[in-house]
């Protein structure tokens, strides 16, 4: 059977791609050798263990057992470039019939968006099946002296921001600082979102972002107790338009922060119009079941109404509590168009987030 890939040759592609010093190449082999009938192969490009793993280890079962044809889903990993290796073996099997799909997150998308030079994939094309996303808030500590985002705007004080890559999720903060005109040092590095709340409650840091689920059970208590405050909200995405985040209702978003400014420079509005391009893959459609372009129109509205069935079951929103961190999944269909129109950078705003990354925070892009 010509056209696929299969765990053999994907798996045979990530230990080749671990012994190039070209991280991020593309493997040789571009065939696809299926698994077996009633198995749906799946790629995901990171190390086991992680969030992404873990999301599509979970959702996966949930799929099978509501598809008449399908026992059970192969997870395949693939890590290595910073997930641009396995996405790139994926797309180059060109996949189209639903026999194997991929599972992807905003690392991934941001790739792409910054145009990382070994990325041979476009997100702008490929098929979303079904997508999950998450909130976030923009939190301080009081010792910090901080009282309100209006002590963000044009600051003298030099401020630290705690992350993990100034290229990755961070991005998405460090870009609505920028448009409130903040003054801001960033500090990466960190190994995780722990790291950095720890770092603001010890006062190595002044500013924290943390994932809805993580803010509600690490960061609201320190806010009950008095020794946090929180700030802003990246908010949710209904009908197009950034509202306030139901899992967050009092806080404002970072949309109505910006807007409430008196003026705005032209430097922030390029930060304003690249947070709104990052933010949409970052985090209201920030992981994902994707599939090749061109995907059969049947394997597109079996996911959506899968995506349905799953929104409409109580067991499995329960069930599914934590790893959806309190969102429903959204279906394929119904996320492509803002999905795509997010990826549809203007070059000034491109030029611009890549000049701050790269001369800011001495991010390597290529």
């Amino acid at each position: 059977m010509s056209n696929v890939v299969s765990r053999r040759t994907v798996l045979g592609a990530g230990f080749l791609a671990g012994l190039s010093t070209m991280a991020g190449c593309a493997p040789e082999q571009t065939a696809y050798d299926p698994s077996g009938p009633g198995i749906v192969d799946v790629v995901i490009p990171y190390s086991t263990g992680g969030g992404t793993d873990t999301w599509g280890r979970f959702i996966t079962p949930y799929f099978a057992e509501r598809q008449k044809d399908v026992d059970r889903y192969q997870i395949e990993n693939v890590p290595g470039g910073e997930s641009i290796t396995g996405t790139n073996a994926y797309v180059e099997t060109g996949v189209t019939n639903g026999k194997q799909v991929m599972v992807a997150s905003a690392t991934t998308y941001f790739q792409s968006m910054l145009g990382q030079s070994t990325v041979e994939f476009d997100f702008a094309k490929m098929d979303p099946l079904a997508l999950n996303g998450t909130g976030a808030a923009v939190w301080t500590s009081t010792e910090s002296g901080i009282k309100s985002v209006a002590d963000l705007v044009n600051n003298p004080r030099e401020l630290r921001y705690g992350g993990m890559s100034a290229s990755g999720l961070d991005l998405v903060a460090l870009l609505a600082f920028e448009a409130l005109g903040s003054n801001i040092r960033g500090v990466f590095g960190m190994e995780g979102r722990g790291p950095t709340r720890l770092a603001v409650q010890r006062g190595e840091s002044d500013l924290d972002m943390q994932t809805t689920s993580s803010f509600l059970s690490q960061v609201q208590p320190l806010i009950d107790s008095g020794e946090a405050i929180p700030l802003f909200a990246i908010g949710a995405l209904e009908r197009g338009k950034v509202v306030r985040d139901p899992n967050l209702p009092d806080i404002p978003t970072f949309s109505e922060m910006y807007e409430s400014l008196d003026s705005h420079s032209e430097h922030q509005r390029l930060a304003y119009e690249a947070f709104q391009s990052f933010v949409v893959p970052g985090f209201f459609y920030q992981k994902g079941l994707w599939s090749n372009q061109g995907t059969d129109e049947d394997v597109i509205n079996t996911y959506d109404h899968l995506v349905s069935e799953l929104n409409s079951d109580k067991a499995f929103l329960e069930e599914a509590k934590d790893a959806l961190g309190g969102y429903e999944l959204v279906s394929g269909s119904d996320a492509r168009e803002a999905f795509h129109n997010a990826l549809q950078i203007d070059d000034d705003v491109l030029a611009y987030t890549k000049q701050i990354l790269e001369q800011k925070y001495d991010a390597v892009l290529n």
